[in-house]
């Protein structure tokens, strides 16, 4: 009988040490998911800035688009004004 108390004994001082190593593992486990929890948030937030940035870039590089939109549309308009008072010169001269 004193073997099986030994080993009853051992048993348990052996699933102790290893509660103990598992309690260091589940700390070091909540401390890796609070961490993750942070990187979480700085990618949310390096998303949003990207999107930002990319919505900078699309106005900027719409600009000359526009530039030349408006050069044309004043280039029209000044021939359109030069016909314009051309006729009228020629019909009341």
């Amino acid at each position: 009988m004193p073997d099986i108390a030994q080993e009853a004994l051992d048993s348990a001082k052996s699933a102790h040490h290893r509660i103990d190593g598992l309690e260091t593992e589940i700390k070091d486990i909540r401390g890796l998911t609070a961490a993750m929890a942070r990187m979480d948030q700085k990618v949310d937030c390096l998303d949003s800035d990207v999107k930002e940035i990319k919505a900078d870039v699309k106005a900027i590089s719409a600009r000359p688009g526009r530039w030349w939109d408006k050069l044309i549309a004043a280039a029209v308009g000044a021939v359109g004004t030069g016909i314009a008072a051309a006729v009228w010169t020629a019909v009341f001269k």
